[in-house]
Parts: structure tokens; sequence; C-alpha cells
């Protein structure tokens, strides 16, 4: 589902007063719709980021959620965007986990304008991967103050996790391995388990404890700190440069020039044979020796 975004940096209005006054007031005035069409807004824009899953309530102190939030959007500028997204993390006492900016080419031609000289254009769209993390209770004042860069939202996910099982599940299992290793201590050192002896057991027994109480840490950083991944982009943009032109013709070589560059070529064949045939003179000396015994001794005859 993809939505415009409205780009509006008001404040939200305080809460008014309930009952009938605050049923009056919060009915829509004649005519608003159309001063909002008027001033090209729509009926949704910062606040289209916020969420009761990303606000903190009464129900946080008997249960333990783990935030996130992720999120796709166009921006009119993704390196502004960028910027403005870290600040935005820092203002909330936050910070940057990632920030991956990358420009991805749509296509890329040169065309060239002279013998020396081309154009080259290139058409792009800026991209940003970026994940910041935020304390859980500055979570929904984030997404909002984010919410202001929006120019047109495709996704925006936010959940909100019950982990208070799995941390009483990791905390169950701690206790138990410092149980067993009490246990195991109080034990003489002759009895074995599986072919285990007592310092391995204890060994084992306090790796599983060490892993318990990281899964333990890992699991209140999360709650502690909500995460929001976020996927900007902006409009294609197109961009020409003046470069050398690497194109170049051929050059054509006059006639004249060409017709004495072969009979060069054809002097350099000649010299490359007369020299060697020279190179063979001691083959031709022995052929000559050979026809003069052939014609001179009757005895080369008689073997014919």
């Amino acid at each position: 589902m993809q939505i415009t975004c409205n780009r509006d940096n008001r404040s939200p209005e305080p809460v008014g007063p309930t009952g009938a006054a605050a049923q009056e007031e919060s009915a829509p005035r004649a005519g608003s719709a159309a001063d909002m069409a008027s001033e090209g807004e729509q009926p949704f824009g910062m606040d289209l980021f916020s969420s009761s899953a990303a606000r903190p309530g009464a129900i946080d102190s008997i249960k333990k959620f783990i935030r996130t939030a992720e999120m796709r959007f166009r921006v009119n500028n993704v390196a502004t965007a960028t910027l403005q997204i870290e600040d935005i993390a820092s203002r909330n006492n936050g910070f940057v986990v990632k920030s991956d900016l990358n420009a991805q080419t749509e296509y890329q031609r040169i065309e060239p304008v002279s013998r020396d000289s081309a154009v080259e254009t290139t058409a792009y769209s800026m991209h940003n991967q970026i994940t910041i993390r935020v304390p859980y209770r500055q979570l929904d004042t984030t997404l909002r103050s984010i919410g202001r860069l929006c120019a047109f939202l495709n996704y925006r996910r936010i959940n909100a996790e019950d982990v208070g099982l799995q941390l009483l599940e990791q905390e169950l299992g701690r206790i138990r391995q410092d149980l067993y290793r009490t246990e195991l201590g109080q034990a003489p050192d002759s009895t074995r388990s599986k072919g285990m002896d007592k310092t391995e057991r204890m060994l084992r027994s306090r790796g599983a404890t060490d892993q318990a109480r990281i899964e333990i840490l890992k699991l209140e950083d999360a709650i502690l700190f909500s995460t929001i991944r976020i996927d900007i982009y902006q409009l294609p943009q197109v961009q020409q440069t003046m470069i050398a032109n690497t194109d170049l013709p051929e050059v054509k070589i006059p006639f004249f020039r060409s017709l004495g560059s072969a009979f060069a070529t054809g002097a350099d064949i000649l010299e490359f044979l007369v020299l060697g045939l020279v190179r063979l003179w001691g083959v031709g000396l022995l052929l000559v020796i050979a026809f003069w015994l052939w014609n001179k001794w009757p005895l080369f005859r008689k073997i014919k």
C-alpha cells in the first residue's frame, strides 16, 4: 500500500475538553476537507507514523515490551534527510547503528558533441538504509519527527513484542544452574556422571549460567532501546557531465603514404629472404659436394 504523506511541521494539538464539548470540537468543520485539498494537503501526515504500540503506558509496569519500527518512504533529498534523521536520533538520546547511503544508476549514455568532447548523461536515484536506536519512551516522539520528512509513504510497521516470559525463562534457567553448581560443589570429588568429572561439570554449568545472563542482558537492552529501521529514497535525478571523447574514428592514411609504406614492407621482406638464404650457405655447400662426388666417382654410379 502506498500513501502520499503530508509534510506538516506543526506540533500535535493539545487534548481538548471531554464529554459533549470534546465531541463538538472533534467533529469536522464544514469545508475543512475543501480547505485541506486547496492547500494541497491530505488528512494524514506525521501522525501516521505514530502508534499506540510506540507509546509506553501503565501496562509497561507489568509487561516487558520490545518495540521496533520499520518504514520505507520517499523524501525530497536523501542526503539532507539522512542528516536530519541522525540529528533526530541524537536529540532523543538515541544513536545511529547503520547508515548505508548509495546511488543506484538507472541508465548511462555518452553522446559525442565534437571531435574531442562528449556529454555523459546519467540517471540515478539515491537510497539510504538507516538503523537507529532510541530509548523506548522516546520512540513515539522520534517517529513523529521522522514523519515530517516523508513525501510519499510505502509502508510503516510498528511492533510491540511482550518478552516478559522469555525474561522469566532465562532467569529461572540461570537460578537452576546456580543451584546445580552449588550442589555439585558439595558433592564428593569422586562423583562421576556420563564420563565427566566434577571439574568439567562445574565448567559446563558456569558456561550455561553465563549464557543465560547474556540472553537476559540482550533482552533488557532491546526493551530499554527501541530499534527503528528506515529505508528512504528520492525520485531519479539526471546529471550531465562534459567528458573527453574516447570513441574517435580511425585515422585514414593518404594513398601515397600507404604506397610508400607498402614498398618499404616489400623491401623488408626481400631483405629477410636474402639473409635467410645466406644463413643457409652451409647446406648449399654440402649439396654441391654431393653432386660433384656423384658425377666424379664411378663407385657412386654402381651403387645407383
